[in-house]
């Protein structure tokens, strides 16, 4: 293999800059500089998160309710999503396939397997007293 490497000198590295992880994915500094306000900000929200739901006198003065914009919409959505549900082809393909697929898919396996021992009973393949389910018709 060191055949491969013979105009090479590998004694040497070929540059001499340093390495610099904040050039590795070409981020600017004003692109860190964001990142770095929105990661405090996160923190602090987090923190203060933590304050409110950890606080043994929250019932006292608020009612014991912790509003949160984000869950109040998440709960909204979740109550409110049949009124927003508007049919289209997808919908349609879904309720087909999820649905009335399966449905139709298993009622035709049960009809045709009752039908084949309807056929084997008729024609005396299978003596009465070895017939499955022979009280219920």
């Amino acid at each position: 293999w060191s055949s491969d490497f013979k105009g090479i000198n590998m004694s040497t590295p070929t540059t001499n800059k340093p390495w610099n992880p904040w050039k590795m994915y070409d981020i600017s500094q004003n692109e860190m500089r964001a990142i770095r306000e929105r990661a405090k900000m996160r923190q602090a929200l987090k923190a203060e998160w933590q304050k409110k739901v950890t606080d043994p006198y929250r019932g006292k003065h608020d009612g014991g309710y912790i509003f949160d914009p984000a869950i109040q919409r998440f709960m909204s959505m979740r109550a409110t999503n049949f009124d927003h549900f508007k049919v289209n082809p997808k919908t349609t393909w879904y309720g087909f396939i999820y649905v009335v697929l399966p449905v139709a898919i298993i009622s035709y396996g049960h009809w045709s397997m009752q039908q084949k021992q309807e056929q084997k009973y008729r024609s005396g393949e299978v003596k009465y007293k070895d017939r499955s389910w022979k009280f219920m018709y």
